[in-house]
């Protein structure tokens, strides 16, 4: 049965560890035959990298194919919704009311729609003030050296080779 990578490299890791306590022949000869055995897993990694981008790059479209069939539907069930609204509104008469159309006609609370903003008395207004952490200069003064109190660089690892 194939082995995985990660159980690979984590018997290197336990075979080397041994090897740096014991320095033992017998684990220098285990240790070069896991070196041998992740040496071909790796060098899969690209085009096994690859197929998963391709087949992400397909559920994608999936995805974004079946949001549009949902707006679709949703639409669809708006302009049911309108159609119901219109009929009432020019015949004064809903559908035939059952237990399988339990359709009503009701009017909402009501919203603002706003016309002329400049017409609006001063009242209705308020002033909203927003503080906002400038991270970008924070970041340059944390490469250049300086020392910010209550934040720290964060440098992370990442793989070059692979988008």
């Amino acid at each position: 049965m194939a082995r995985k990578l990660s159980d690979i490299t984590r018997d290197l890791v336990l075979a080397t560890n041994e090897y740096e306590i014991f320095n033992d022949d017998d684990l220098q000869a285990k240790i070069d035959e896991l070196v041998a055995e992740r040496s071909k897993k790796e060098d899969g990694i690209y085009f096994f990298y690859q197929d998963i981008d391709a087949e992400i790059v397909l559920f994608k479209k999936q995805i974004e194919k079946a949001t549009k069939y949902v707006k679709f539907m949703k639409r669809q069930q708006e302009n049911l919704k309108q159609y119901t609204i219109d009929m009432y509104s020019n015949t004064g008469e809903l559908p035939k009311h059952s237990a399988l159309n339990p359709i009503k006609v009701s009017e909402s609370g009501g919203s603002v729609e706003v016309l002329d903003e400049s017409l609006i008395p001063a009242v209705y207004w308020y002033e909203k003030t927003e503080t906002v952490l400038r991270k970008k200069v924070i970041l340059e003064d944390l490469k250049s050296g300086k020392e910010i109190p209550g934040v720290k660089l964060n440098k992370k690892q990442y793989v070059r080779g692979i988008k």
